[in-house]
């Protein structure tokens, strides 16, 4: 062959190979009955928890494909064995480890289901160790330390893990789980503390000192599983403690029903400096949200104060008794606005204001009684898995 030939058919190849279009060099689809073709997964890949999660749930990332769409996604949890085929959403698809333990491995596979039913190849989107069972943190004031005191003459209790409404929200979350994701739980709350005080740490009232409580969250908390934050603080942000002392020796004294309620509302708008406090507390309660919120993936739940006219200090004496209803009313109104404002919207505001909620007596008065403290964590706790299993 002259050179020329073999130039102009080495030219006529290359032609010939630009003009072959690549769906004739690539396997023909596999063709269904129905002339669809199966929907393919591009990639997929299982998260980490995130604050936004409900317990035990994580979302997948999947780039997925189909000719007529996609109807849901399959996935299947296999540990030397394929598990139950489960379903989630094409919309922020996620995943449930209810059907599997923790500190446990598994291999994740998913697969796409088209809208005539057609499956895509079971793809693995995660394989390794399951996350360790959810963590619970406690954090605030007396209210959430669970402190006690029971006469004026005797030393009081500043934290108690287990007589704080915090071991209800363990135990009350632990039944709507699987028992091998029982929560841990941690208490870090301690008497006295203000919304500064999460931020910067303290001393409480049995004189012992405290660090960041913010710190202890992000110390305690684990990023690689779902980590709960109850919160509840901001009445130290204020003299509301000094306000209701005044208040038991001013009714005392006040012998009327007509004049306790005039000392309650003297007592409200005239001592109480929330006024003077409100902004700070609402800038300071907005830090500690965004301080957890860029330190942890916790989600957040703060708690409201109860309403404590009516409750007993002895036998038969109220201090704040029921005609003062109204000025306590709009004394917590006043403080949960102030709190509320400066929470982020992610963060849940679990209202016990009008859960009934018994106190301990004598020295230990108004704080919550064990029964009141069971009645806020069940409220906390109905919450949490409301919002989150």
């Amino acid at each position: 062959m002259s050179r020329r030939a073999m130039l102009l058919s080495a030219v006529l190849a290359v032609l010939m190979a630009v003009a072959i279009p690549v769906s004739a060099l690539a396997p023909p689809p596999e063709q269904l009955p129905d002339g669809d073709t199966r929907p393919v997964i591009a990639s997929a890949e299982l998260l980490q928890p995130q604050s936004h999660n409900a317990l035990l749930a994580a979302d997948l990332r999947i780039e997925a494909d189909d000719n007529d769409g996609i109807l849901r996604y399959e996935y299947r949890w296999t540990q030397n064995v394929a598990g139950e085929i489960l379903t989630t959403g094409v919309e922020d698809p996620t995943v449930s480890y209810t059907s599997v333990l923790p500190d446990t491995p598994y291999s994740l596979d998913v697969r796409a289901v088209d809208v005539h039913g057609w499956e895509s190849e079971w793809q693995t989107a995660w394989t390794g160790t399951t996350p360790s069972p959810p963590v619970i943190v406690v954090a605030g004031d007396s209210i959430a330390s669970g402190y006690t005191r029971q006469w004026f003459t005797g030393s009081a209790t500043c934290r108690d893990d287990d007589y704080s409404y915090g071991s209800t929200v363990r135990d009350a979350v632990a039944a709507a789980l699987p028992a091998a994701w029982s929560p841990r739980y941690v208490n870090i709350a301690f008497p006295g503390a203000g919304v500064s005080s999460v931020l910067n740490g303290g001393s409480d009232s049995c004189s012992d000192p405290h660090p960041s409580q913010v710190d202890d969250i992000a110390r305690y908390t684990d990023q690689t599983t779902w980590n709960i934050v109850v919160m509840t603080a901001g009445i130290n942000s204020t003299n509301w403690v000094d306000v209701v002392k005044a208040l038991t020796k001013d009714t005392a004294f006040s012998l009327t029903d007509a004049g306790d309620k005039l000392v309650c509302e003297e007592a409200v708008t005239e001592h109480w400096n929330l006024a003077a406090r409100r902004n700070d507390i609402t800038a300071r309660t907005a830090e500690v949200v965004e301080a957890i919120g860029t330190r942890t993936n916790a989600s957040v739940f703060w708690t409201s104060y109860f309403s404590i006219d009516g409750s007993t200090l002895a036998p038969g004496w109220s201090p704040i008794g029921p005609e003062c209803a109204d000025e306590m009313d709009y004394a917590l109104g006043e403080l949960h606005g102030a709190i509320q404002a400066g929470l982020d919207p992610d963060v849940t505001w679990v209202d016990v204001e009008n859960v009934s909620v018994s106190t301990q007596m004598w020295a230990g008065w108004p704080h919550p009684n064990p029964e009141g403290h069971r009645a806020i964590g069940l409220a906390i706790a109905e919450a949490i898995v409301a919002e989150e299993y």
